[in-house]
């Protein structure tokens, strides 16, 4: 939450997945990341800070990443 009380930055990117997100939009804004300073992307969360919450096309995809920490 502290996260989301910040507003986005070079560094903190939020995407809304209301509608599902396109994987080729996703990869796109964890490449862009990557090639800067590096940062935070918080998927489900809209641009003025509201949790939207997971599309659920994603939500296995959260149990994966969440294995892998």
């Amino acid at each position: 939450m502290a996260l989301i009380r910040q507003s986005e930055s070079m560094t903190l990117e939020f995407k809304s997945d209301a509608k599902c997100l396109p994987d080729r939009e996703l990869v796109a804004a964890v490449v862009a990341l990557a090639n800067s300073d590096g940062g935070k992307l918080l998927l489900g969360v809209e641009d003025d800070g509201e949790i939207s919450g997971l599309h659920a096309n994603h939500h296995l995809a959260l149990s994966i990443l969440r294995q892998c920490q």
